[in-house]
């Protein structure tokens, strides 16, 4: 297993980030493309590509694989309408491109929130609509080849949130390149812990976000510092096999100075590689 963390946690030390995330001890990013504003949604063609080839170049002179992207989601949702969803379409479309482009096989994405994250009147009419969603965006992942990882959530009051319910619908979708993202701190609040849905899900996770928090609500606490027993899942992690990346979802307080922020950032991977059990 190697070691990976949000690359938006190293953003402060700009054409430094990745040359510091490979001496912290990290060989593999997770790359946010969340922000609808980003650069890569404001270009096509050979701009999008020059882009893209340059940040996977900085990457990898520096040792740094990037190991999953993190497609379109604004907060808070908008997926309300027809035309909303269509935009969301069309940028995770883009952003598969630039999943290929950036060297990388995994791309995680959010379950679609057309009645928001309060609400859920209609669970069986949300199934159908995902359904033709993102079996909308498959041809795109088999064009270029990237697979599509649906994360569980930490809204209770939806109906595709558990890592039980993000399965069943992987399964019902029924196809390769469409499979799971395990957040573990997602699953805490529902007070689910890591390691059990872990093994649940099994083979279907290809893609982790590691974080902790109180049980009640998505903090992104780092590991160790809320309810999550780590231990269990480790053991976990060595009993089904799971051979991908331990990739953080935290990062250190941007309130600190830059040596207490890298001494952090340090100890988020020291904490990592225990989890992986190295």
């Amino acid at each position: 297993m190697e070691i990976g963390i949000t690359i938006g946690s190293y953003e402060r030390y700009g054409a430094d980030r990745y040359r510091f995330m490979r001496e912290d001890g990290f060989t593999c990013g997770d790359y946010g493309m969340m922000d609808s504003s980003h650069p890569l949604y404001q270009c096509n063609g050979e701009d999008l590509e020059a882009i893209a080839r340059a940040e996977r170049a900085k990457a990898e002179e520096a040792g740094i694989r990037i190991s999953q992207v993190h497609g379109p989601w604004r907060w808070p949702p908008r997926d309300g309408t027809p035309e909303e969803r269509e935009e969301r379409l069309e940028k995770m479309k883009r952003s598969i491109r630039a999943t290929r482009l950036l060297g990388c096989d995994y791309f995680v994405i959010h379950p679609i929130m057309p009645f928001g994250t309060q609400s859920d009147p209609d669970p069986e009419l949300l199934f159908r609509m995902s359904l033709e969603f993102f079996r909308r965006l498959l041809p795109t992942a088999h064009q270029y080849n990237v697979t599509i990882c649906l994360e569980n959530m930490p809204m209770p009051a939806l109906s595709l949130a558990t890592p039980a319910q993000i399965l069943a619908f992987v399964k019902a979708v029924d196809d390769p390149l469409f499979r799971i993202c395990l957040d573990t701190g997602h699953s805490a609040v529902f007070r689910i812990q890591p390691a059990d849905a872990l093994r649940e899900l099994r083979e279907y996770v290809k893609v982790l976000h590691l974080h902790d928090n109180n049980g009640t609500r998505d903090e992104h606490r780092f590991p160790y510092t809320g309810i999550i027993d780590w231990k269990a899942f480790s053991e976990a992690l060595q009993e089904t096999g799971f051979s991908g990346v331990v990739s953080l979802e935290t990062g250190a307080s941007e309130a600190l100075e830059s040596p207490a922020h890298r001494a952090a950032l340090k100890l988020l991977g020291l904490m990592a590689r225990q989890i992986a059990g190295q």
